[in-house]
């Protein structure tokens, strides 16, 4: 039995310049998406600006909870969101905010000039709390390190044990001893 294709006119399967066309649209919806935190983060911007914090906390909470959010549009709403909680003298829910950001992206910094000192001291008190990136590294590292070292010590014989001392000082390596 003999499958049949569909074909145009000119007699080609049309398979793969579906399968081609539908990626090429798949892949253009994609880079065209918005961040769908981009008005959130617009219209809170505005809110704190006139002092409605109520409504740019409750914009911002939308969008670090929004599962479509990048991670950039996050990390810009957490910030904005300790500048709010700073402004509503809710100092703890600040510092919370500034850790949730330096957790999504630990090099984040605020410029002090650009801020005013409470929610500068505060986030500053956020980054020595949070720790960018894991400790077990260092230990990977170190256990590397001490493991290498141990190598070259059993491969080279661990030299020719331990150098001979005269007059309390150690005798350099190829002197004979007494000169």
């Amino acid at each position: 039995m003999e499958k049949k294709s569909y074909s145009s006119k000119t007699g080609r399967r049309l398979e793969p310049t579906i399968l081609l066309l539908v990626f090429v649209m798949v892949s253009v919806a994609q880079t065209q998406t918005p961040d769908s935190c981009k008005a959130e983060l617009s219209n809170a911007d505005q809110k704190y600006k006139t002092n409605d914090f109520d409504a740019a906390r409750d914009l911002l909470n939308r969008c670090v909870k929004n599962k479509k959010a990048s991670k950039y549009g996050k990390v810009e709403a957490y910030k904005l969101l300790g500048k709010v909680y700073i402004a509503k003298d809710s100092t703890d829910k600040a510092l919370e905010a500034f850790k949730a950001m330096l957790k999504l992206d630990c090099r984040t910094m605020l410029d002090s000039t650009q801020v005013t000192p409470e929610v500068f001291m505060t986030f500053q008190d956020a980054k020595k709390q949070q720790t960018c990136g894991s400790k077990k590294w260092l230990w990977i590292g170190g256990g590397l390190a001490a493991g290498g070292g141990a190598a070259i010590i059993i491969l080279t014989g661990g030299g020719d044990g331990e150098p001979p001392i005269q007059d309390g000082f150690v005798q350099p390596p190829g002197r004979p001893p007494g000169k």
